[in-house]
């Protein structure tokens, strides 16, 4: 699963290149999903003296809404990003509106001095308003999502050659000898590449004795959900290495 954000001042030309990020790439054949962040204080699906909000109200931890056209989940606290992603499992996640990451970034702009006020050494494109009247700024190059949406994927698609293998500084690490944003902007200019983060292989899967590649970000859903549960043991110690074996069974006997 490859991430990446998209993002910028208000009105200055996001949701517009989402949207066509996300028709051109499926029309790719991708499978795409995305998170929208909303900086709006009392923003809220939900709305008081529904059944669902009853049930938040009641202290219920997650609430699904479950209709005929759609499935609505609803936690009443804000999740971080890592946690919204182990929802996913499509080719691409688009992010808009997030900028505080060290995933790869597509900031839009409406000016040259919104450029400046947003771009850092993750930005691999500029696109938004600024796009109907540059092509490029500091090498940068500045790509219209409306007129010219193939040239803007056909970036993402060599820019996002492997999933980038943490979202956030990991503040304790270093063990590659660099910090995870050295790192990051190395691996998104092909300077580097994810296998050189060290920290990532918390999660080692085998089959048939073969061990599987496993993006960091399934690695980090893996763990969380087998952690979850395992937690729910009373002789689960979470200070140990976790091992865990699936014997495959064939009309009824081990093989």
């Amino acid at each position: 699963m490859k991430v990446f954000s998209v993002f910028g001042v208000s009105k200055s030309g996001k949701t517009t290149t989402v949207e066509g990020i996300i028709n051109e790439l499926s029309r790719r054949g991708y499978r795409v999903g995305s998170i929208k962040n909303i900086h709006f204080q009392d923003f809220a699906i939900d709305t008081p003296g529904t059944n669902t909000w009853r049930h938040r109200q009641a202290g219920a931890e997650m609430v699904v809404a479950m209709g005929l056209r759609e499935t609505d989940v609803l936690i009443p606290r804000q999740l971080s990003i890592e946690e919204i992603l182990t929802f996913f499992d499509q080719d691409y996640v688009v992010i808009e509106g997030v900028s505080s990451t060290l995933i790869p970034k597509i900031l839009c702009a409406g000016d040259e001095a919104e450029i400046e006020e947003g771009l850092n050494d993750l930005v691999f494109a500029i696109s938004g308003r600024i796009s109907n009247r540059l092509s490029n700024y500091s090498d940068i190059p500045v790509i219209n999502a409306l007129s010219d949406v193939e040239r803007l994927v056909d970036l993402i698609e060599n820019k996002m050659t492997c999933c980038l293998p943490f979202i956030r500084e990991l503040k304790q690490c270093h063990a590659c000898g660099s910090s995870c944003r050295s790192l990051a902007t190395r691996i998104l200019h092909g300077k580097a590449t994810d296998a050189e983060c060290l920290s990532k292989n918390e999660v080692v899967i085998k089959v048939g004795g073969q061990e599987l590649s496993v993006d960091y970000l399934r690695q980090m859903h893996i763990k969380n959900t087998l952690t979850k549960v395992l937690a729910q043991l009373d002789s689960y110690d979470g200070d140990k290495e976790i091992s865990i074996k699936i014997r495959k069974r064939n009309n009824g006997m081990e093989v």
